[in-house]
């Protein structure tokens, strides 16, 4: 990405809610979240306790602006197998918050990455520990790029990494912050510094996340990504 600044990033932290228990320790992403997405270069807007109505008109407000190389929004709540949980207690549907930036929907993001960052539950299950034996991953294949005009899908170059999989909960450190979360900004941080490409990092998140325990517990967790990326993203470290 070419532009400074690299786009915008916008943090919903629910934290608070009506009813239910405060989600002690997202605060602790935010900042972390901030202080990456400030260092690659994007501007940061933060919203707190977000009702699901607001989340939807918040969304359809920013797919309106003028957007630059990249969009990123990070959302921190409660939720399950239906969606988001909004500060009132409803539930605003994923598809809500990604397909007001698809093609048709938001212009200025046709052929840009669009990606988002869901830290919440989908489900009340708890993954169980598995034993595996050490593995090594092999390389990505190259990327083709031509200078000429052609037609792409609406739902193109989409980035959607959730903390876990579908039906399953997500472990939050209630001092530290998310399993998700902190992973994700120490290898963004530390894998922009060495170049590498997004899915590359997130890879690494992956592995990383799913090798943490809980002492005394029996159970684990792995992030999800989906994406349809046409072309490789890789974050520039412009901020120190």
């Amino acid at each position: 990405m070419d532009s400074n600044p690299s786009g915008l990033c916008l943090i919903i932290n629910n934290e608070n809610f009506r009813r239910g228990k405060k989600r002690e320790g997202s605060q602790k992403d935010v900042d972390s979240l901030k202080c990456v997405f400030e260092m690659l270069g994007f501007k940061v807007g933060i919203y707190k306790d977000q009702t699901t109505s607001e989340i939807k008109s918040l969304m359809n407000r920013c797919s309106k602006v003028l957007h630059e190389d990249c969009f990123v929004c990070c959302v921190l709540s409660h939720g399950n197998e239906h969606g988001i949980l909004g500060h009132e207690g409803g539930i605003c549907p994923l598809n809500d918050i990604t397909s007001p930036f698809d093609g048709v929907n938001c212009p200025t993001l046709i052929g840009k990455p669009k990606v988002f960052l869901i830290q919440a539950c989908r489900g009340p299950k708890i993954q169980s520990k598995v034993r595996v034996a050490e593995d090594v991953l092999g390389g990505q294949p190259g990327e083709k790029s031509e200078n000429v005009f052609y037609t792409i899908s609406q739902s193109s170059d989409f980035l959607i990494a959730l903390s876990t999989v579908e039906e399953y909960l997500s472990i939050r450190d209630e001092i530290k912050g998310s399993w998700f979360i902190q992973c994700l900004c120490k290898y963004l941080k530390e894998g922009s510094e060495r170049g590498l490409d997004i899915l590359k990092i997130l890879t690494e998140v992956n592995d990383d996340v799913s090798r943490m325990e809980v002492e005394g517990k029996n159970y684990k967790m792995t992030p999800a990504i989906y994406f349809t990326l046409r072309k490789t993203l890789t974050f520039r470290v412009v901020n120190f």
